[in-house]
């Protein structure tokens, strides 16, 4: 998120040429050591770098797992039958300006997805990302703090954030007043139905992230519209 008045107040500072030649030193440090963090980084490592620091990710509880298993099936039959872009899940790595990310789903628009390559490892920034929550106040921070502003700042259209234990999306847009930010759009519960706004067309019902049968019978209704 961008601050106006912190910049406001940095310009009013005289010592700031001082303080941005320390800042420059310390941003060519941590780019020397994201380089080295993507050097030894691995499809069997799940880690991140995120504000300098390589964060490694420990194996995920079943229902974390159970949550973004049946989501990524529905999305990205969706995706392929319709022919609106590419999902990905868990592995794929995406490059900010200072951090990368490995979110647990990401969707690119057609016009993004047709560019990409069989060989790159390091992905452009999403049209909708997903994060599914983990027990751990680090984790939940992560998620619901440094990469909320930073998936924000960075323009990602759509962010969702499902709790798998309470059964809940939050889904976030783009604030029309400040972009850079994101405003709650729709807090669904189990009972609700869930639309993207930026993979046209894709609604389902919230069961259908959390529950197998659900999953199914969501799935059957793509292929209907299909056929």
């Amino acid at each position: 998120m961008f601050d106006v008045g912190l910049e406001e107040n940095l310009w009013n500072e005289p010592s700031l040429p001082l303080l941005l030649d320390r800042i420059h030193h310390r941003l060519d440090d941590e780019r020397l050591k994201r380089s080295e963090f993507r050097s030894w980084l691995t499809e069997d490592a799940k880690a991140e770098f995120i504000n300098g620091s390589i964060v490694m990710h420990s194996p995920a509880a079943d229902d974390h797992n159970e949550a973004t298993g049946q989501l990524y099936r529905v999305t990205s039959l969706y995706a392929d039958f319709h022919k609106i872009g590419k999902v990905r899940v868990e592995k794929a790595l995406i490059g900010m300006t200072r951090n990368d990310y490995e979110p647990d789903i990401a969707f690119w628009r057609k016009e993004v997805a047709d560019r990409f390559e069989a060989g790159m490892n390091v992905y452009p920034i999403p049209d909708l990302v997903v994060e599914v929550l983990s027990p751990g106040k680090e984790n939940i921070k992560r998620d619901t703090e440094t990469k909320f502003h930073d998936y924000a700042a960075h323009q990602v259209k759509e962010y969702w954030i499902i709790d798998p234990k309470k059964k809940t999306v939050e889904q976030y847009l783009l604030s029309a007043d400040n972009p850079y930010t994101y405003e709650l759009y729709k807090k669904a519960i189990l009972t609700d139905n869930i639309e993207s706004k930026v993979m046209e067309g894709f609604a389902i019902p919230v069961k259908a992230i959390f529950e197998a049968d659900a999953n199914s019978a969501a799935i059957q209704m793509l292929l209907g519209k299909v056929h």
